[in-house]
């Protein structure tokens, strides 16, 4: 049943990025690129990559499943002080592994319905390196940038502690 899965999706992703004759004149070459961007996407590469997407979800399930922290009321306050820092990591790399697990959970998704390798946002191809690399990429890189950049610039600038001392120096 997984097989005919992966090779309908194949299907799919191919037949999603043939060009056209009809249509926009623009489109057929954008549609050709994009054909030309998945066609290392074969049936048996799609096998493969699910495949590796499965293992990488099972493993971050072991990984959350053998995190649980035990609570210890014996102590003095430099063990529960530990073991505080101790549970506040655990759930910030628990949340950040859920982040990769829903997203890994995704692209498994995209592999059944015949949409990996395209950008979310974009519809656009996902470079073959990027992909190689991150096979649970949502976003192209070009896109990842802009979605980036959009936070590095909405970020409030910190506080600007150069002047203090300044107005004691004006007055000596």
């Amino acid at each position: 049943m997984a097989k005919k899965r992966v090779k309908m999706a194949a299907k799919k992703a191919r037949a999603a990025v043939k060009p056209r004759a009809k249509g926009k004149a623009g489109r057929a070459p954008q549609a050709a690129a994009s054909a030309k961007d998945l066609a290392w996407l074969t049936p048996a590469k799609l096998r493969s990559i699910r495949a590796e997407l499965v293992a990488m979800r099972d493993g971050i399930l072991r990984t959350v499943r053998k995190q649980s922290v035990g609570d210890v009321d014996n102590g003095d306050s430099v063990d529960q002080a530990s073991q505080s820092i101790e549970k506040e990591l655990m759930f910030e790399l628990s949340d950040n592994e859920r982040t990769t697990l829903d997203m890994v959970e995704a692209a498994i998704r995209k592999i059944d319905n015949g949409t990996y390798g395209l950008c979310e946002a974009t519809q656009r191809p996902i470079a073959r390196a990027r992909l190689e690399a991150i096979p649970y990429a949502r976003y192209s890189i070009g896109y990842q940038n802009q979605l980036e950049q959009k936070v590095t610039d909405a970020a409030e600038p910190g506080l600007d502690f150069s002047v203090i001392g300044e107005a004691e120096r004006a007055g000596e």
